[in-house]
């Protein structure tokens, strides 16, 4: 029975730096992954009075990321401070409102409690902490991207509101189109009227001058009739006066049937012309442009003149034919003295009626030019208003038209301006995207931190293989045991032994566990070097020093913990542990399998391949040296 317990011994021995690597590694291979970070117990706490917070629940559950737990605030008090969950997450009762908020302008922030315990687990806080972080990134590109879509769809709106300002702009172009049409008629109306006018002016002034030479002509022949009342006795005067009389009735009726029917030209001509232009200057003036209200006023007193011509016309051809018939009934009776008496009598009657009539139309005709003066002086400034109006509505014409194609111009700049908002939305949720482009990949967690606790593994193996064998007091262990006089082949036993359970570790490893191998020769290899090269070292301190030799190479498995490299970056150590991280072999052993275990590097594979190689030769050959002089001794 106690020759069975040995073996049984040795086989846990040589199986040592296997169930240190193994059983540590199967725990903890991939704590992230599905199955494992999703049942770290987190209490959710959901207050919130609308769909957002549990939307947000349903998200992280969706995720398999956390075990939530829905609980009220007081079990999640509770729960957080008796050990039950590792953090509190609070979602309060405004979360929906804060968040639909970013469209309204009072903004309010969305905001998340999250109460981690640290006493219960500092890395399962720091597991949780990452996993919010995520939630909140989430969150901010939710609400950024609602954001952005509000404010895309207002952008997209602009295009249509540009499209009804030009159609205005259209109307408005159109109307100044035909102002301006409208206007360039006025324009041609007024210049026409003005120039008609004039020629109507100056028939005025003829008629003016005619009626004047036709007054004196009355005045002339009042006076003579009254010197031929006087001197009725000279017959011969008499009739010669009434020759000329006659003469000078007739040139004068034909130059009032002349004034008479030009009158009525003019008249018939020009009234409607002036009727309309007077029309024109009064609406202008009730618009309120002020420069037409004297034109309006002239207009209308050049229309009253036109009145009483019509109106004076008759009864000057009246009394002309009154003076004619006294004329004639003269000149039939000149030669009977009574009858001139009566004929003088009456011519007496007509020259006054004559004198009247004349007085009359020399006063209308004075008017009427003076009115014709003051309407050729309104037409002038109605022809330069219309002039200039014309002109400014050519100018706001135009300017119009240019402000609707420049207009046009800018709402198509626009609008392509606008088509790079679409998507806006979906893109503002990840606007910039992280590509990874993985070097030397990892599978695993425990793929990473393989190369580290399979080298503990090994030195472990190492230790507990000379402190069980070596120092055991009943010696069943024959030539392992520190009393045995055949100290060389000593040495290589043990370097035997650790071969074996270096070849042990790796094959397991490789059956049970998900490790994926770059060279499966350079991987048996490497972990032979490892094992002999570690054995020489604990083997010297142990042989050497025996007791203070193996507080050393415990010692050196506890600073090979920390300054070896293999879990966290030695960047990231205190600076001592920097300082002797070159110096310890397990910093070569995890580099060296890292190679064999992720990608192999051949400069990085050969240089830490050397070292250990030199370490193991340098180590083992010491012992070889130590034990052969040792065994020497023994034998004398």
């Amino acid at each position: 029975m106690k020759e069975k317990f040995k073996y049984v011994i040795i086989s846990v021995v040589l199986l040592l730096p296997f169930i240190y690597s193994f059983f540590y590694l199967k725990a903890y291979w991939n704590p992230y992954g599905e199955g494992n970070i999703d049942n770290l117990p987190v209490a959710v706490v959901n207050a919130d009075k609308g769909d957002k917070g549990e939307k947000l629940v349903s998200s992280i559950k969706n995720a398999k990321k956390l075990k939530l737990n829905v609980v009220s605030k007081e079990k999640a008090n509770d729960g957080l401070y008796d050990g039950k969950y590792y953090a509190i997450i609070n979602i309060p009762e405004s979360f929906t409102s804060d968040i639909k908020s970013a469209s309204n302008k009072d903004k309010y922030h969305a905001t998340i409690t999250y109460s981690p315990n640290e006493k219960s687990n500092y890395l399962a806080h720091q597991i949780i902490n990452n996993v919010v972080t995520n939630v909140e990134k989430n969150l901010d590109n939710e609400v950024n991207s609602a954001i952005v879509d509000g404010l895309s769809k207002n952008i997209e709106e602009v295009p249509s509101k540009l499209d009804t300002i030009s159609s205005g702009f259209a109307t408005l172009k159109d109307g100044t189109g035909k102002l301006s049409s409208g206007s360039g008629d006025l324009k041609n109306g007024t210049s026409e009227l003005e120039y008609n006018y004039k020629k109507f002016n100056a028939g005025v002034a003829s008629v003016k001058d005619g009626t004047d030479t036709l007054s004196n002509g009355i005045n002339s022949l009042d006076n003579g009739i009254s010197q031929l009342e006087s001197a009725n006795s000279s017959i011969d005067e008499l009739v010669s006066g009434i020759n000329d009389l006659k003469a000078g009735s007739d040139m004068f009726t034909q130059s009032l049937n002349d004034y008479t029917n030009g009158v009525n030209l003019v008249l018939t001509n020009t009234k409607p012309q002036i009727e309309n232009l007077k029309n024109q200057a009064c609406a202008a003036a009730s618009a309120g442009m002020d420069d037409y209200k004297q034109q309006c006023s002239s207009l209308t007193m050049l229309l009253d003149t036109y009145d009483k011509l019509l109106s004076s016309s008759p009864k000057l051809v009246y009394g002309n034919q009154a003076i004619n018939g006294g004329i004639t009934k003269i000149k039939e009776n000149e030669n009977n003295f009574r009858v001139l008496q009566n004929g003088i009598t009456t011519l007496k009657e007509g020259s006054s009626k004559l004198k009247l009539g004349a007085q009359t139309l020399s006063g209308g005709s004075a008017s009427l030019y003076n009115s014709s003066i003051q309407i050729d002086s309104a037409l002038g400034k109605l022809n330069s208003g219309a002039t200039t109006l014309n002109s400014g509505l050519i100018t706001l014409d135009n300017s119009v038209k240019d402000a609707k194609d420049e207009l046009d111009n800018n709402i198509n700049n626009t609008k392509q301006d606008v088509k790079k908002v679409e998507s806006l939305s979906e893109y503002s949720k990840s606007p910039i995207k992280v590509k990874t482009k993985e070097v030397n990949k990892v599978n695993s967690y425990g793929t990473a931190f393989s190369p580290f606790f399979m080298s503990i593994g090994l030195w472990v193996g190492c230790l507990m293989m000379l402190i069980v064998f070596y120092y055991d007091k009943k010696e069943r262990f024959g030539i392992l045991g520190q009393n045995t006089n055949k100290k060389v082949k000593q040495i290589l036993c043990y370097h035997g032994l650790i071969s074996i359970s270096s070849i042990v570790l790796g094959l397991l490893l490789q059956l049970l566990l998900d490790i994926q191998i770059t060279s499966i020769p350079l991987y048996y290899i490497s972990l032979l070097l490892i094992g002999n090269a570690f054995m020489g070292i604990i083997e010297f301190l142990i042989m050497t020093f025996n007791d203070i030799g193996k507080f050393i190479g415990l010692i050196l498995l506890v600073l090979q913990l920390a300054a070896a490299g293999g879990t966290f970056p030695i960047e990231t150590v205190t600076k001592g542990f920097r300082w002797m991280h070159s110096m310890l072999p397990m910093t070569y052993s995890v580099r060296l399998l890292r190679e064999m275990l992720i990608k192999i590097e051949g400069n990085i594979l050969m240089s830490n391949m050397i070292i250990i190689t030199i370490i193991g030769i340098f180590f083992i050959t010491l012992n070889l040296i130590l034990a052969y002089n040792k065994e020497k001794k023994l034998k004398k």
